[in-house]
């Protein structure tokens, strides 16, 4: 049996060459391609199963592939994991919407990237999912991911919420909540604001005024509100080692 093929999409050959070491040999056949002009011609010579691509490149970008990508899915039915020096959830989100199934930030790991690679392969493409899954589940599965410390899992899921919205207090409050958990302190000040700017969300409140104790006492005993009328988990059940 043929191995899954992934085609890997950078203008950086140490990058392509970093990917294939990992991903080379017993699990998967790697190809290559160093700008999205050429990434479009090796998917109409031999669609990949995976494409690996890189959003800022010469000659063509990646944002650019994927909006040519949509309009062939019936044909090429490839999976798409794009990657950023620069991730973010606007720009995960827009990638989504063109089709990507997820995302990947510079620079990621051995680890992160095969992980990334078995758990597009196995799921449905995103855009082939229903487009009309009730948003209020969507937002409980990222709760869940995070209360389980499943991150990857959250952020994938929160993207997928995106797609139906992106400017709603609940999804701002969960996205500076995953922000946190990463240590990414302003991020997730930002998005707690936008949250309590747009419709005064509770639970947004209360993680910026848990994140303001945090930076002027060191501690709180403060819980993080995840919204949704569920118990608060304790701070150190979810930020701490």
């Amino acid at each position: 049996m043929s191995l899954p093929t992934v085609l890997v999409v950078d203008d950086e050959a140490n990058i392509r060459n970093s990917v294939r070491m990992c991903l080379e040999g017993a699990e998967y056949g790697v190809r290559e391609a160093c700008n999205g002009s050429e990434a479009l011609e090796r998917v109409y010579q031999a669609p990949p199963d995976v494409m690996l691509l890189d959003l800022a490149m010469p000659v063509m970008d990646g944002m650019t592939v994927l909006a040519e990508l949509s309009n062939l899915w019936s044909r090429f039915p490839t999976r798409v994991i794009v990657v950023t020096a620069h991730g973010s959830v606007k720009t995960a989100i827009t990638a989504v919407r063109l089709g990507a199934s997820d995302f990947l930030e510079k620079p990621f790991s051995p680890d992160e990237l095969r992980a990334s690679v078995a758990s597009v392969l196995r799921d449905k493409p995103l855009i082939t999912r229903d487009a009309d899954e009730d948003y209020a589940q969507v937002l409980e599965h990222v709760r869940q991911a995070l209360r389980a410390r499943r991150f990857r899992e959250a952020e994938r899921e929160l993207m997928k919420a995106g797609t139906i919205t992106a400017d709603d207090a609940a999804f701002l409050n969960l996205a500076g909540i995953l922000h946190e958990s990463h240590g990414r302190i302003d991020s997730a000040r930002k998005f707690y604001e936008r949250a309590i700017a747009r419709a005064q969300y509770e639970p947004a409140r209360e993680n910026l005024q848990r994140l303001i104790e945090v930076r002027t006492a060191g501690n709180t005993k403060r819980c993080v509100a995840f919204g949704g009328g569920e118990c608060q988990d304790p701070v150190s059940n979810l930020f701490d080692e």
